[in-house]
């Protein structure tokens, strides 16, 4: 969504500190369809070597996988693998999808594993996950397997991005307030702003987008970069609570030694 003439000049002052904050970002388009084991894709069956030992939660029972990307399929993008399999599991058996409030990079319900190629044939690999069971009375975000199409982008920081007050010197508010004398045009800027840089859609890297606030506005702001977003879906039937979204957020210095056991997982929804 283009941004209104009125939107642009109030902005104008702010420009030059806008499009220095402009990065790349990969934005991942869901299809619903079936995928292979090695393909990039929003839940389905994960690529799995038989000899592997099976993700399980804090309970015992086996996980779900939520995403798999393929870096391989992807356009490049510059710290992040360049090819092997990145899998995200959460459990089934929780009504937060895995995701411990307190302690958002405890992996004990939600799982992230890396595979380096080059990959196992398929006669070396699981085949039947009838064993991952889905409990009636336990919802998981997504109901319908989806094929991912990758294209190569860029954005500048989005709304809710925990480091906007560093960049514009003010909060949101703050900043929309000071550009008028009029409360009700300085909601309708602020509203505008917000919704041409809400950071929402899936993506890898970029800048961020939620429905309440930045989970990095007290802690762990080292987890800089967008490991990966995934954003509630009609297509594949996705839904993080009431519209809700799901953020995993990394170091720089992991993400490029592929060690992944230090994750922010966040979702929250309005």
């Amino acid at each position: 969504m283009a941004q209104s003439v009125n939107l642009q000049a109030k902005l104008a002052p702010y420009r030059t500190a806008l499009d220095g904050t402009e990065i790349p970002s990969v934005h991942l388009h869901i299809k619903e369809g079936k995928t292979g084991p090695y393909d990039s894709k929003i839940a389905g069956d994960p690529y799995f070597p038989k000899a592997d030992e099976y993700p399980v939660d804090g309970e015992g029972h086996p996980m779900k996988l939520l995403a798999q990307i393929n870096f391989g399929q992807l356009p490049k993008l510059e710290d992040y693998p360049e090819s092997g399999l990145l899998q995200i599991f959460i459990s089934v058996h929780d009504d937060l999808y895995g995701m411990n409030i307190d302690q958002k990079q405890d992996q004990k319900d939600f799982r992230i594993r890396f595979i380096e190629e080059p990959f196992l044939p398929k006669e070396e690999l699981i085949s039947d996950f009838s064993f991952v069971k889905i409990p009636d009375d336990v919802y998981f975000p997504v109901t319908k397997e989806g094929a991912v199409l990758a294209e190569l982008t860029s954005e500048t920081i989005s709304a809710g991005d925990y480091r906007f007050e560093k960049v514009f010197g003010k909060e949101s508010w703050d900043l929309f307030e000071s550009m008028t004398d009029d409360g009700e045009e300085a909601d309708a800027l602020m509203d505008e702003f917000y919704e041409t840089q809400s950071g929402f859609g899936h993506k890898i890297g970029g800048y961020p987008g939620f429905t309440q606030e930045d989970p990095r506005q007290y802690e762990n702001q080292d987890h800089a970069l967008l490991l990966l977003q995934i954003d509630s879906d009609d297509e594949v039937d996705m839904m993080w609570g009431d519209c809700g979204i799901a953020n995993f957020f990394i170091k720089k210095e992991d993400l490029k030694k592929k060690q992944f056991g230090n994750v922010v997982y966040n979702w929250d929804c309005s």
